[in-house]
C-alpha cells in the first residue's frame, strides 16, 4: 500500500528546509538507524521533486499541485521526522505547512 500526498511548491520548500536543519550525526540504535535510511531516501525524492517543480514553475501554475507516492515505512518515518522538527525555528507558514503535511499522513497512516 502506498500513502499519496498533493503538495504545493511552497510546501515543498518547506519540507526541504527542515531537511536542511536536521543534525548529521550518525544514528545510534536499530531504530535510529533504520528510520535515517528510510528518511535519506525520503529527502531526495522530496530535493529531486523541488528541482523539477522549480525548473516548471510559472507565475501561472504556482498553485499547483505535486503528487509524491511514498511506501507506509517512508510515510511513517516521515511523520515522525516532521513531528520531531517542530520545535525548531523556521517560519509561520512553515510551521503551518509541515502541521498539515502530519495531519495528512496521520489520516493516512491510520
Amino acid at each position: 500500500m502506498k500513502v499519496k500526498l498533493k503538495l504545493t511548491e511552497k510546501q515543498i520548500s518547506a519540507i526541504v528546509n527542515t531537511f536542511s536543519q536536521s543534525s548529521r550525526e550518525p544514528a545510534k540504535g536499530r531504530i535510529a538507524k533504520v528510520a535515517k535510511s528510510v528518511l535519506d531516501k525520503v529527502v531526495l525524492k522530496f530535493k529531486t521533486k523541488q528541482l523539477q517543480v522549480q525548473i516548471s514553475s510559472t507565475l501561472f501554475n504556482s498553485n499547483e499541485k505535486f503528487t509524491f507516492s511514498l511506501e507506509l515505512v517512508e510515510a511513517h518515518f516521515l511523520e515522525q521526522y516532521l513531528f520531531s522538527i517542530q520545535d525548531f525555528t523556521m517560519s509561520e507558514y512553515d510551521k503551518n505547512a509541515i502541521n498539515q503535511i502530519i495531519a495528512i499522513l496521520n489520516q493516512q497512516l491510520a
